[in-house]
């Protein structure tokens, strides 16, 4: 049944975006909290948004370089070996390593949102409506990569957003789930500064606003039950995977990562210390 409901919700994100060209392209740098220290903008990620006239795809190139590689026999075998030749070579920062592991692809067509993310192991992807913001527009202004750019405001999935826009730049379209002022937002940041993405480059492309690699691999879900999941894993990450590789023999005791000093029975810190960037579930 998973794989049914799987290859159902992939008919309409490659429907929808199979043919599709983009019109710009921008790189964003994505900051956001640590989640075991809780240092703010302790944690940076390097996306891409390619936007179209109805369509856009805000995506780590790095971690679709490795979903790309993954997709095919000849793919996996050729990243195997790039990562052994690494690892003999004592070259293992050249391994090729995902960044930012999120992709969101919202549809004109139906006026969809579809977001496609990872707890632990395991791939999840869910739809909604594309977001309908409340944008109150400042008068405040200041230049992004040359643009001037207006300030607007919204709350949305529990959190403030202050973003800046450039009506010079008449895409309605911005980093992750963000849109709907009159031009492209350049940068964009919660009210308390925990999360911010941050335009770098801009270009116009004529690049296909391609389907997702791995799509099929992805169980479908809705957001809250996603959020719910992910935040069952941060508290409980031990019990998470070995619930995930249930039946295959496989059971671990304690999670550590590099620079851990104690059991790993607590990595993550709690939602009341800092939560996700959206909240509401």
């Amino acid at each position: 049944m998973k794989h049914v409901f799987s290859l159902i919700f992939i008919a309409f994100a490659i429907t929808v975006n199979a043919q599709q060209k983009a019109k710009i392209e921008v790189s964003y740098t994505e900051y956001q909290p640590n989640m075991r220290t809780g240092e703010k903008n302790g944690t940076t990620h390097q996306y891409i948004l390619l936007a179209g006239s109805n369509d856009s795809k805000f995506f780590s190139p790095r971690t679709e370089q490795i979903d790309s590689l993954n997709s095919t026999t000849e793919g996996k075998a050729k990243y195997q070996e790039m990562a052994r030749s690494a690892y003999l070579g004592g070259k293992i920062e050249d391994i090729p390593r995902a960044d930012g592991s999120y992709y969101v692809v919202k549809s004109g067509a139906d006026n969809k949102l579809y977001y496609y993310d990872k707890v632990g192991t395991e791939r999840f992807c869910y739809e909604e409506d594309t977001p309908q913001l409340n944008w109150v527009v400042g008068d405040s202004t200041k230049t992004i990569l040359g643009y001037e750019c207006f300030l607007a405001s919204s709350d949305y999935h529990g959190r403030k957003w202050i973003v800046w826009f450039s009506p010079e730049i008449p895409v309605a379209a911005g980093p992750w789930k963000l849109q709907g002022v009159p031009g492209l937002i350049l940068e964009a940041s919660t009210e308390d500064g925990l999360y911010r993405f941050v335009a770098d480059g801009i270009q116009q492309t004529e690049k296909l606003i391609s389907p997702i690699y791995l799509a099929n691999e992805y169980e479908r879900t809705d957001r809250v039950k996603f959020l719910k999941a992910k935040r069952g894993f941060m508290d409980n990450p031990v019990g998470a995977i070995n619930a995930q590789f249930s039946g295959s023999g496989v059971s671990i005791r304690s999670v550590k990562l590099s620079g851990d000093s104690g059991s790993g029975s607590k990595i993550f810190i709690s939602r009341e210390t800092v939560d996700f960037i959206e909240t509401d579930y």
